[in-house]
């Protein structure tokens, strides 16, 4: 029965862990030898994907006309560039570390997400509360400490491999995630309807919303939760969905900010107004 286990998954390299747990074979041998360069090469293919992204994100800046424009271009440049550190720092085979079910757990990606997503949720909710921010300086904060406590959660219960103390921070983590998108789709989508910029928000929202609510999924299903797939895939689709969140998402968000601004300098000042409110 064993043998017919182990001829199964090293052709398929689909569920290690649960037929691990049903006949007793180490996760070793139900991994192929080429799993860890597997990962690696993934690991390459998003340090070299994010050094593109810095890239074509630097020329940008360059062509900044307003001080709106010029932050939300810095700050879609730096998200890319602390991406391009910790995966390659992953990809030289640091950042990481086994852990007692034999799993390798990387932290380096949280310490990324730690940076990276402010920026991102900083450089969408600026559109919103344009004109306001020292009003809405409270709200702002929230958001980010929000932000910052769903990923400190996060890594605790990616980390550890005890049962309760995984699934109890990954329930908290998920509360701060649905606490982050009610304030962006409660009050910070109305703050938008009376910016400048709010159709810009608008735009945006939906598209980040999309692809960050597939991490969580990820982290269900993967390595870090259920462990239903390979690590291979856990590397495929982490660096799949950082590239999107990161790069082609940056470059299309800065696309658009400088496409609204560009009209917007085309309005005369007087008629400003009375043309948005239309």
């Amino acid at each position: 029965m064993n043998k017919l286990l182990i001829t199964v998954i090293k052709r398929l390299n689909m569920f290690p862990d649960a037929v691990r747990h049903i006949s007793g074979i180490t996760p070793s041998i139900l991994i192929p030898q080429g799993t860890h360069m597997t990962v690696e090469l993934w690991l390459w293919i998003g340090t070299i994907g994010m050094a593109l992204g810095v890239v074509l994100l630097f020329f940008p800046m360059q062509k900044n006309k307003s001080v709106s424009e010029q932050g939300d271009s810095i700050a879609h440049f730096l998200v890319p560039m602390v991406a391009m550190t910790l995966y390659l720092l992953m990809a030289y085979g640091y950042g990481s570390a086994p852990r007692p079910s034999g799993r390798i757990f990387y932290y380096a990606r949280y310490i990324d997400w730690s940076i990276t997503t402010p920026l991102l949720l900083l450089s969408l909710v600026s559109g919103a509360v344009k004109g306001h921010v020292k009003k809405r300086g409270a709200m702002i904060a929230g958001l980010v400490i929000s932000d910052v406590y769903m990923i400190v959660t996060g890594l605790v219960a990616g980390w550890t491999d005890d049962p309760r103390l995984k699934w109890s921070f990954y329930l908290l983590s998920c509360l701060s995630f649905v606490a982050i998108y009610a304030l962006l789709w409660g009050p910070f989508r109305k703050l938008s309807e009376k910016s400048p910029e709010g159709e810009t928000y608008r735009k945006k929202l939906p598209v980040l919303s999309i692809v960050w609510f597939l991490y969580p999924v990820v982290f269900l299903v993967g390595q870090q939760g259920l462990r239903l797939w390979s690590p291979v895939v856990d590397a495929t689709l982490f660096t799949s969905l950082d590239l999107i969140a990161k790069v082609i998402y940056g470059l299309w968000a800065v696309s658009l900010v400088q496409h609204t601004g560009s009209v917007d300098d085309e309005l005369p000042e007087s008629g400003d107004r009375l043309v948005r409110n239309r």
